[in-house]
């Protein structure tokens, strides 16, 4: 049976089977198509965040002076989880990254310095 004919003839469950048969291999089209799924996931908790989240909610209005207070600021580009299914090995790394990711970005920045405070660091030393 050709893919054309079972993806139009059988059902997800069956076409699973037929997917488990074919052999380990993890080809860069697989790893796209884990990304998709990864964006995915990404952008429908994102939306689902924003659809059921209330603007005028105290405690949420009180974290976000919490995070402007403490200058903390959202990261330059959005960290995926990889949430499909890979290889173990694969996923074990991504998930690695992904903790180093999030750890950096929950990093409280640094304090910038005054020039003055400068001036008298450099005295102290010399």
């Amino acid at each position: 049976m050709s893919w054309i004919t079972a993806r139009a003839s059988l059902w997800h469950i069956e076409l699973l089977i037929l997917v488990e048969d074919l052999p380990p291999e993890w080809s860069l089209t697989d790893e796209n198509i884990a990304k998709l799924v990864d964006r995915d996931d990404f952008y429908l908790n994102s939306e689902w965040s924003r659809w059921t989240a209330d603007p005028d909610d105290p405690e949420a209005k009180a974290e976000q002076d919490r995070r402007k207070a403490l200058g903390i600021k959202p990261p330059p580009a959005p960290i995926l989880r990889p949430v499909a299914a890979r290889p173990l090995a694969l996923q074990e790394v991504l998930v690695e990254q992904t903790r180093r990711r999030i750890e950096r970005a929950e990093e409280p920045p640094r304090k910038k310095i005054s020039l003055r405070e400068l001036r008298e660091l450099r005295a102290s030393v010399q």
